[in-house]
């Protein structure tokens, strides 16, 4: 029910006096400065944010600071205070091609950050070799300096992109393309410790004569297997005739489902340029989305879902966003909430011309019946001004949509906005500008939320240069930076305070936080609208500091709650409302 993370007083005024961390960096509420999370000569780019079990993130970039494209990271707290150096932890200065073939950041149940990236330290200036690094929240590498070498070094193949996830047991598996005589792909399952559980190399994916493996991505699929997704092409790059397979691999590597992968797509319409998206659904089964484009007037999104069990809950080549042939619908982005099994894709919606954009959503029945309207929900209406890098992102009882909007048809910038909507598809605020178009131009949004249910973004910009990379919060209400009550590092706790929980109302989890300036027996429990009591959160001796604590009230009945803190002879008490 409980989660509480502690940070000692001695150890605030220690890393805010020594100057190791700018704890008074934190996020902005005004859309022309956003956070910067660096900002240095050269070229920063390709972010990619990933979130942390205490409310904060992981943000990764590529770096030419040096003349090389490096690999950065930085994490933040949930306040948008950087934990680490100011200038990013340099993970890899490698040498490395350019930032355009893509990489990969994840989290595991620890915390520790995930990264697999590709580079050229084995010689060849075209045999890119794949990496993989674990990094520890104190910003320590737990796999060594150099990572792990998931690549046969001995082989000329062409390896990128590769994708990386995490089991709930804590073990770590990495899919990356193979090109060479044959295009197939390879798959590693690592221990938590950075040991090769597959063979050194791997197990491959093959397709069978002329068949080129393409694309694949991977996510966890309850306890330690994990789920593969692919393409599989005949023909020309340029007009390939396309299926989509998956697999489900046990931790011994053995494959769940048929030999060969179980089919989910073959009407051979996928672009070679374009990738589809695998997501977990939470029960151990995927979502899929994917484009089809049988003509140049023809654009639908598919979606497809698998259980478990590896059955098509969805049929064959999935269900389509929208059944309006007059307008196009493509860059679909999917959230899923498991404990109702709604499911939500949001797109771009086109007219034939493609010179007119917006967004439209659709929401699915567990069975793929589309629930708003055959031709989805019009969250913004056609435009001229461009439209790109959809993103959503999932919280209690609603879903935020992220975007790039350009300030006029053919302008070459970009503001980051976002709007929220409910499960039932209601513009709940938005569109909001979280960071205005007059910065200049911004790429390779990314977004997600936190456990406190605040959305993240972040993005390449280049308001100053050819490229920084910055990030901007977006809370519940519509509002950006932290909120009122917030407590920073730059202001150590002088008294005893309980703070007003967040968000509030709720559904189901809530934020509670409280600091002390000396050692007290501290008492945190929660009421209901009777005076009974619900639950006891703390009850011990703590030392100075600030404290933040997650209570989640799936189990209680909507209503007012009281939550009340005593320590030593102070007392304090606040309101807390419960939605369903």
């Amino acid at each position: 029910m409980k989660k509480i993370f502690r940070y000692p007083l001695c150890l605030m005024y220690l890393l805010l006096f020594a100057g190791l961390y700018p704890l008074s960096a934190q996020w902005n509420n005004d859309p022309l400065q956003n956070l910067a999370i660096a900002d240095t000569s050269g070229e920063q780019v390709l972010p990619k944010i990933q979130p942390t079990s205490d409310g904060g993130c992981y943000i990764s970039w590529f770096d030419s600071r040096s003349g090389n494209y490096d690999v950065y990271l930085q994490r933040l707290n949930s306040l948008g205070e950087i934990q680490w150096d100011p200038k990013g932890l340099l993970i890899s200065n490698h040498p490395q091609q350019s930032w355009l073939v893509d990489y990969d950041l994840a989290v595991d149940p620890d915390d520790n950050a995930l990264l697999v990236f590709a580079d050229i330290r084995n010689g060849g200036s075209s045999d890119l070799d794949i990496f993989a690094y674990k990094i520890a929240p104190d910003g320590s590498f737990l796999w060594g300096p150099d990572g792990i070498g998931l690549s046969d070094v001995s082989s000329s193949d062409f390896e990128a992109a590769p994708k990386v996830t995490a089991t709930p047991g804590g073990l770590v598996a990495a899919v990356w393309p193979k090109l060479g005589d044959s295009d197939r792909a390879a798959l590693q399952l690592l221990s938590a410790d950075g040991q090769k559980l597959w063979g050194e190399f791997g197990i491959t994916i093959q397709g069978t004569g002329d068949q080129s493996i393409g694309s694949p991505d991977l996510v966890p699929a309850g306890g330690d297997s994990v789920i593969a997704f692919w393409k599989n092409s005949t023909g020309p790059f340029w007009a390939p005739v396309t299926k989509l397979y998956t697999q489900k691999f046990a931790p011994d590597g053995s494959a769940a489902w048929n030999p060969g992968g179980l089919l989910i797509y073959d009407l051979g319409h996928i672009p070679g340029f374009v990738d589809p998206q695998i997501y977990p659904d939470g029960h151990g089964g995927a979502f899929y989305t994917w484009e089809d484009r049988p003509s140049l007037s023809d654009f639908n999104i598919g979606v497809g879902h698998v259980s478990a069990g590896g059955s098509l809950i969805f049929p064959l080549n999935g269900v389509t966003v929208s059944a309006n042939i007059t307008q196009l619908h493509l860059n679909p982005a999917l959230s899923y909430l498991p404990q109702s099994d709604e499911v939500f894709v949001f797109w771009t919606e086109e007219n034939i011309n493609q010179n007119q954009y917006g967004i439209y959503g659709q929401k699915f029945s567990a069975t793929g019946e589309r629930l708003w309207s055959d031709n989805g929900k019009e969250l913004i209406a056609l435009g001229g001004n461009q439209i790109s890098f959809i993103r959503s992102a999932i919280t209690a009882g609603a879903v935020y949509v992220g975007y790039f909007q350009s300030s006029a048809p053919n302008a070459f910038d970009n503001a980051v906005k976002a709007l929220q909507v409910d499960p039932d598809g209601t513009l709940l605020w938005g569109p909001l500008e979280l960071s205005s178009a007059s910065l200049g131009n911004k790429g390779r949004l990314g977004m997600m939320t936190n456990t406190e249910g605040r959305a993240f973004l972040t993005w390449s910009d280049d308001r100053h240069d050819s490229g920084d990379i910055y990030a901007q919060n977006v809370n519940p209400d519509g509002t950006l930076g932290n909120p009122p009550n917030a407590i920073t590092g730059t202001m150590p706790p002088e008294s005893f305070e309980l703070l007003q929980n967040y968000p509030n109302p709720f559904n189901p989890e809530t934020v509670i936080r409280y600091q002390l300036s000396v050692v007290s027996e501290v008492r945190l429990t929660v009421y209901n609208a009777l005076g009974q009591k619900v639950e006891t959160l703390v009850n011990e001796t703590q030392s100075p500091g600030t404290y933040t604590l997650h209570w989640d009230g799936t189990a209680l009945p909507a209503g007012l709650y009281f939550y009340e803190m005593s320590a030593g002879n102070d007392r304090a008490t606040r309101k807390m409302i419960l939605l369903k």
